[in-house]
């Protein structure tokens, strides 16, 4: 009990960790590794949104545009 507890909060530091360093600069919309998503900062916490389908987000303008306005460097889909 006392290995699977410690577990779960190196696992819950790790998240943490990582989601405050997404949303550390204090954007609220952030690209994806994938062209085809975005993360939308909420509270200093990550939250991941895809754009519809055939769009890329585009993080000069912060929305979902086509594909060739978005210059996403990102993996595409």
């Amino acid at each position: 009990m006392f290995y699977s507890t410690c577990l779960a909060f190196l696992v819950l530091v790790v998240y943490s960790s990582q989601a405050s360093s997404i949303c550390s600069d204090g954007a609220t919309y952030i690209p994806h590794e994938d062209c085809t998503k975005f993360y939308q900062c909420s509270n200093g916490r990550p939250y991941t949104f895809d754009c519809p389908a055939g769009l890329y987000f585009n993080p000069g303008i912060f929305v979902c545009d086509w594909p060739e306005h978005s210059g996403c460097q990102g993996v595409r889909s």
